[in-house]
């Protein structure tokens, strides 16, 4: 009898991909454990009530037809099959936000869009729950733009800026926030690495996110 322990995670590199925001807000939320003695800086970065997101438009047939095209890809990459040229539109990545029942905790709090070649994002999450508790019934209300690479197996995601309010984040906590790669988790996730490793590129380009699988040789 198969073993389930030993199947691997469905959806462990994309879904891995997405979770990666929630260390953005992580980062956020340090800032203002750092901060919370300055009651105006605190005011200045949260609200007392969470920022509405866009809703995700798409029947529930055409999220069914996602999830087994994201799993047919990975699958097809982790048994060195030839596979064509993954490519999610921002629509896509939201519904997996939306439905995925390992990213439930992160509906209705992460919205993510593919600009050109800009990776953005926005997020309003209640700082309680990531243990703020000196921030009860305040919400981290904001948007940021991202940088993608990838090379020789290796995913980073960082972010450029960030607008909480509509104001900045100063510079000098950006250069901090900047050397967060968002994708660290994915990267030390041995079943991401087994997909990671069968890719050639990972891009956003003209609004979409490009994954290209190696080629068989």
């Amino acid at each position: 009898m198969t073993d389930p322990a030993a199947k691997p995670r469905r959806g462990c590199f994309f879904y891995g991909c997405i979770t990666g925001l929630v260390l953005l807000v992580m980062v956020l939320g340090a800032l203002m454990v750092g901060l919370h003695y300055v009651r105006k800086v605190v005011n200045q970065f949260t609200e007392a009530q969470p920022m509405e997101l866009p809703k995700v438009q798409m029947s529930q047939g055409e999220i069914d037809k996602l999830k087994q095209r994201v799993e047919a890809f990975q699958k097809a990459v982790r048994e060195q099959r030839p596979a064509e040229p993954f490519v999610l539109a921002a629509d896509d990545i939201n519904a997996l936000i939306a439905s995925v029942p390992e990213l439930q905790a992160f509906k209705g709090k992460f919205y993510v869009s593919l600009d050109g070649d800009h990776v953005k994002g926005e997020v309003s999450v209640p700082l309680r729950e990531m243990g703020l508790g000196i921030f009860k019934g305040r919400y981290l209300n904001g948007s940021a733009t991202f940088n993608l690479a990838f090379s020789n197996g290796v995913l980073s995601v960082t972010p450029q800026t960030i607008l909480v309010k509509g104001a900045p984040v100063p510079e000098v906590y950006m250069q901090e926030i900047r050397k967060q790669n968002l994708a660290t988790g994915v990267t030390n996730n041995p079943a991401a690495m087994t997909v990671l490793q069968g890719l050639e590129e990972i891009q956003v380009k003209e609004g979409k996110l490009v994954v290209v699988p190696r080629e068989k040789k």
